[in-house]
């Protein structure tokens, strides 16, 4: 059975070519364009990964970070935080919202993103 990347992140194309990049690599692939919705997402579907964007409409991912912690998930399932927010005080924000994992999206590429996937799954 294919291990489940839930994808949360409000850019349709930066979507449609992760999910085509990892349903390549043999992934099954859950998409949520919202904060909102990829909580929802994680509490039903119990992915064995998640990528999520910080800058969304309606429910930014920091909200989705803060249940997480909340709700003692932060360790359940591995998380690449993928963003723009590239400087020290987002640094240090992860660090304090229990993130290990993050990508500037100014530096991604699927290649890193996959080999991060692969180390975390």
């Amino acid at each position: 059975m294919p291990k489940t990347i839930l994808i949360i992140e409000d850019d349709n194309i930066l979507q449609k070519v992760m999910k085509d990049a990892l349903k390549t690599e043999g992934y099954s692939v859950i998409q949520a364009f919202d904060g909102g919705a990829g909580f929802k997402d994680i509490t039903r579907v119990k992915p064995d990964l998640i990528i999520l964007d910080l800058l969304m409409p309606l429910k930014p991912g920091e909200w989705v970070l803060k249940k997480m912690n909340e709700k003692g998930m932060m360790d359940k399932y591995p998380l690449i935080v993928l963003t723009v927010k590239n400087d020290a005080a987002n640094t240090n924000n992860l660090a304090n919202l229990n993130v290990k994992n993050h990508i500037s999206k100014s530096e991604y590429s699927l290649e890193m993103l996959t080999e991060r996937i692969k180390e975390l799954i």
